[in-house]
């Protein structure tokens, strides 16, 4: 069953992550119903939020992913 999450992603690094990100982001396009980003440039950091809507294994899949990127932080939470 699908249902909406938000999902907060926090880069500290973004030389070394930010373009792994994008490319699972863009994966997973189909599945993001808002995507709000805010670069930090002074401190290499940014912080991404997004409200995705599928199934629990696909959240699980896509966070994994995530998670396992060096220098991201990745929590969601289901929407009820």
């Amino acid at each position: 069953m699908e249902r909406y999450y938000t999902i907060d992603i926090i880069i500290n690094n973004r030389n070394d992550a930010y373009d792994k990100v994008n490319s699972l982001l863009h994966q997973y396009a189909k599945y993001i119903k808002l995507r709000v980003g805010y670069p930090m440039d002074k401190e290499n950091m940014a912080v991404i939020f997004i409200i995705f809507k599928a199934t629990n294994d696909l959240l699980g899949s896509f966070t994994g992913k995530l998670g396992q990127i060096k220098s991201v932080k990745v929590k969601s939470i289901p929407i009820t």
